[in-house]
């Protein structure tokens, strides 16, 4: 779970400065070392928001290996894997949405080499070695860099990063949402939004993903809307399915996949929260589906 900030309300209006424009993850060479030096099962262990996936995805590209759901992940006795789609997999391979009961699956996948594993709780494999969410937070370096990518001005970012590393802990999912709200605010109001966030009297998630929303068009937010509630497109599915004909990362949102380039997805750690933020008819909701599901 994202950790809890809420002191005394205060309202102030969302700023619209238009789309912002796509912003890298930071890179994390020492996670990413520790993911490779391990020796054996690395397990990413942190609730919603830890920035589990996007470690995973950061790997997975940088090491030429797949990624896939732990959901219909078939694991042989010696360690030979078969998505559900009935691919086998070969070489590095990240598994996200693992749960308690993949205990079984984990423990022949831990016979592989080059195996990291994403979970909300600790599944219990004794042979893994266990990094928590204290440990995928950012280090205020890491906080400034977020800020710098959303501004594009190290300077401002410089200024505001303690402040708000201290506020936030380094939660990577706050920081990003943060980092993202406070672009869409002229330079020199920065600082005073960020002071009132200390205010804020209801769970900062929440408060920040409404202001990001409202800070955005009408055009990206029926984007989000509609491929929240899809696995992922590019621009040829997008365009089927009637959602855009401008597919672009809306940051924190809605990124591309780095292990599958020109598509874009709705963060895991993201998709609940827009769904709830951003409401649809289950009639209309299904019948998306149901496109999607023919046309992917």
């Amino acid at each position: 779970m994202l950790p809890v900030v809420s002191k005394g309300r205060q309202s102030f209006g969302s700023g619209r400065f238009g789309r912002q424009g796509a912003i890298r993850p930071i890179p994390r060479p020492g996670l990413l070392r520790l993911l490779d030096g391990a020796g054996r099962m690395v397990v990413l262990v942190g609730g919603a928001g830890a920035g589990k996936s996007t470690l995973l995805d950061a790997w997975v590209a940088a090491r030429n290996g797949v990624m896939v759901d732990a959901a219909g992940l078939q694991v042989s006795a010696d360690g030979a894997v078969v998505t559900a789609d009935g691919t086998a997999v070969r070489g590095p391979l990240a598994v996200d949405g693992v749960t308690a009961a993949d205990g079984a699956l984990l423990r022949r996948l831990a016979r592989r080499d080059g195996v990291v594993v994403a979970a909300d709780e600790d599944p219990g494999v004794e042979e893994a070695l266990r990094i928590s969410a204290w440990e995928l937070a950012f280090a205020e370096d890491e906080t400034y860099q977020v800020l710098a990518g959303a501004f594009g001005d190290a300077e401002a970012a410089d200024e505001l990063a303690p402040d708000l590393h201290l506020l936030l802990h380094g939660w990577p999912a706050l920081v990003a949402l943060a980092g993202v709200w406070l672009a869409q605010h002229p330079s020199g109001e920065r600082r005073q939004r960020l002071r009132s966030l200390a205010r804020v009297e209801e769970r900062l998630e929440e408060y920040l993903l409404g202001a990001v929303l409202d800070g955005l068009g009408d055009g990206d937010r029926e984007m989000l809307r509609r491929l929240a509630r899809v696995p992922a497109v590019d621009a040829r599915l997008a365009d089927r399915l009637d959602i855009t004909e401008d597919l672009a990362a809306v940051p924190p949102f809605l990124h591309g996949l780095s292990c599958r380039p020109g598509w874009f997805a709705v963060a895991d750690s993201w998709r609940p929260a827009v769904v709830r933020a951003l409401p649809m008819p289950e009639a209309e909701a299904a019948a998306l589906r149901a496109t999607y599901a023919a046309e992917a």
